[in-house]
């Protein structure tokens, strides 16, 4: 399948369209089996043919949430944190991404942005600046409508081989497998390196009041990824 997602907007001009398909187009939701995904499409096609997409999305102009990298000839995977509709119109055999529950997704990206330097991001910086607890970090408009508008926003669902669900990969890494052709088994999902999160996490996902709140606030956001459970 060809996919394609439907931009409310033209690409620039300057970048240059594919001339053949790429083999796949996987888009890494933050926090949700991501790099753990990463290190299995390395291994399968590896390092020279896959671009890695990490440019800053959140908070970025329009401009920024088309531009894409050039592709060099030998490309045939491009895997990263971008919106949807960066890739629109670029041709591709499969496309791929995978959800997490989005308060448990909410919780990984928090605190292990708690624990990180600065690195240019300016939602991170500003989140740090403003010292946000967990309630007001959710409220910010680019986390509350994360899947709804910031990652998937302008790009219809059915575009997509596959939506993955991090809480369901037994059911899940054996179509992408088959989608694939990828003969990997099922790899570990890495650890949130905030000190202590083992610890913390069952804490504030015993906060019933905190969780109500947090139902809440991404109520658009659960509804989206409870079309794919």
């Amino acid at each position: 399948m060809v996919a394609d997602c439907v931009a409310n907007s033209q690409i620039p001009a300057t970048i240059a369209a594919a001339e053949r398909p790429l083999e796949l187009i996987s888009l890494h939701v933050p926090k949700a089996f991501g790099t753990s995904l990463a290190e299995v499409l390395v291994v399968h096609y590896g390092r020279e043919r896959i671009i890695g997409d990490y440019a800053i999305f959140l908070e970025s102009s329009p401009e920024m949430r088309l531009w894409r990298p050039m592709l060099k000839p030998s490309t045939t995977v491009i895997h990263g944190h971008f919106p949807a509709i960066r890739y629109a119109g670029l041709p591709a055999r499969r496309r791929i991404t995978f959800l997490r529950e989005p308060i448990q997704r909410l919780l990984s990206h928090f605190f292990f942005w708690q624990a990180q330097p600065r690195h240019g991001n300016p939602l991170h910086d500003r989140m740090l600046d403003e010292h946000l607890g967990l309630i007001d970090f959710a409220k910010l408009p680019p986390v509350r409508h994360f899947y709804s508008e910031t990652i998937f926003g302008g790009c219809d669902m059915s575009s997509f081989d596959l939506v993955g669900v991090v809480e369901n990969l037994e059911r899940d890494w054996p179509r992408f497998q088959r989608l694939t052709g990828v003969g990997a088994p099922l790899p570990h999902v890495n650890r949130n390196v905030y000190p202590g999160y083992a610890d913390l996490k069952p804490r504030v996902l015993g906060d019933q009041a905190l969780m109500r709140e947090l139902r809440r606030i991404l109520a658009e956001d659960i509804a989206f990824y409870e079309r794919f459970v």
